[in-house]
């Protein structure tokens, strides 16, 4: 019985020691995930399947994401010098608790900058950007990372379409791209159910990968 004291006594010290080292490393981790959801980060959109022609995910796997100045979400290998790279991170939209950071933010290309939320229209099922008045009544959140911490996720999912409308050429157009540079725009089917694109929409179901910005 003494003896069982004894090594008990002289594996406390251990035991703690295990423990705060354990609980030092999780702090660590936990402060490194939460430096690195807010780091600004590029998106570019993935195919994730054999889905459409092979020009139409020649058009859009590896296409980079974009802001228009319309608030809308584009997605090109084009860019004209009117859309600038959507350029976000992970934040505590002031919907959520705190030390939630599920919203997603990006720099806006108004003058000046301006960080401004992504959101989901709750009625077209487009992504949009804007200030905290035009994402009310929208899907917020939570947007989230996959394990790997390299792909974007809504609602705990990866729902991505890529959606190219039948009006998309003039709208391009418009950008000043040339015939031949398509344009397509970001979307998430929510219900999993197509999201009720309009007659003519072409969609493929992409991901969205996330590269660091530079500093």
């Amino acid at each position: 019985m003494v003896l069982g004291i004894f090594l008990m006594t002289a594996m406390v010290p251990t035991m703690i020691g295990v423990n705060e080292a354990s609980k030092g490393t999780r702090d660590h981790e936990d402060r490194r995930r939460e430096s690195a959801r807010k780091q600004r980060s590029y998106l570019s959109v993935q195919c994730t399947s054999y889905d459409g022609s092979r020009q139409q995910r020649l058009a859009i796997h590896n296409a980079q994401v974009y802001l228009g100045a319309d608030r809308k979400v584009y997605i090109t290998k084009f860019p004209s010098p009117q859309l600038v790279p959507l350029s976000g991170g992970f934040y505590q939209h002031p919907d959520f608790s705190p030390g939630n950071t599920a919203g997603f933010v990006t720099i806006s290309n108004e003058t000046p900058p301006t960080l401004r939320w992504v959101y989901l229209d709750s009625q077209t099922h487009e992504i949009r950007w804007g200030g905290r008045q035009d994402s009310e009544g929208h899907v917020c959140g939570p947007f989230d990372w996959t394990k790997d911490e390299e792909r974007v996720t809504l609602e705990g999912w990866e729902g991505w379409l890529a959606v190219r409308l039948p009006d998309d050429e003039k709208r391009a157009k418009e950008l000043g791209m040339e015939e031949g540079q398509s344009l397509w725009r970001l979307y998430f089917d929510e219900h999993d159910d197509g999201a009720d694109l309009p007659p003519g929409a072409e969609a493929l179901e992409v991901t969205l990968k996330r590269t660091m910005a530079e500093s």
